[in-house]
């Protein structure tokens, strides 16, 4: 189904910041239509039982259950600019005593310096308002020698996605690495792959996708 401009238009806006009725239903598509990049995004942070997880942007949070046992004497924050994201991910982790939910405007990051040892997001990046400022925020929270993790499409498969032209900053492995390398990273790794998935627009679609992991190193 093809969708018009304003639907289009409206389906990055609740991509951005899912809210009502249809963000919930954006919420669970997003969950389903990421859920291997999350997967594997999460995997490239070899997870150890004590290790302190923050995630940008957990949507809904129903990944979270998947990998929580393996930080089972640690524990996870998940920040997000979604309000009814934040309440729906809390509401599916009320189990977890080690599971933790807060706002962010999306600029800041509300911790103290050097909380955690291991940082991940997913498909988030294109929402970052000031990139290097928000890379400044995240090295600030990382502990010295901790690891982020980000997952994105690369521009070259974000050109080709209709919605995209809507409010998304696009970007590319040496765009990334010059961030972080500006907020006092070393990129270790930058793993390039391809999937099949029903884009957000409903349309079968195979994308590209990128796992790049990066070490703070001061």
């Amino acid at each position: 189904m093809k969708l018009s401009e304003t639907e289009l238009q409206d389906l990055a806006q609740q991509l951005r910041c899912p809210n009502g009725d249809n963000g919930l239903k954006v919420g669970e598509m997003m969950n389903f239509t990421n859920s291997n990049i999350i997967s594997r995004v999460i995997d490239s942070l070899n997870l150890q039982h004590n290790d302190s997880i923050l995630e940008i942007g957990p949507g809904n949070g129903a990944h979270v259950s998947s990998f929580i046992n393996n930080a089972s004497e640690g524990e996870y924050h998940g920040i997000d600019i979604s309000e009814l994201m934040l309440a729906e991910a809390s509401n599916s982790n009320a189990a977890f005593k080690n599971v933790f939910f807060q706002h962010t405007n999306g600029s800041d990051i509300p911790f103290e310096e050097n909380r955690f040892n291991k940082i991940f997001t997913a498909n988030t990046i294109y929402f970052w308002d000031e990139p290097q400022v928000f890379a400044d925020e995240i090295a600030r929270v990382l502990k010295t020698g901790g690891i982020l993790s980000i997952s994105f499409i690369p521009e070259s498969t974000m050109k080709k996605i209709p919605f995209a032209k809507y409010g998304f900053t696009l970007y590319s492995i040496p765009t990334v690495t010059k961030l972080l390398e500006n907020a006092g990273f070393i990129v270790e790794a930058a793993v390039t792959d391809t999937e099949f998935v029903t884009s957000n627009s409903g349309e079968k679609i195979e994308r590209e996708f990128v796992i790049l992991t990066a070490k703070k190193s001061q």
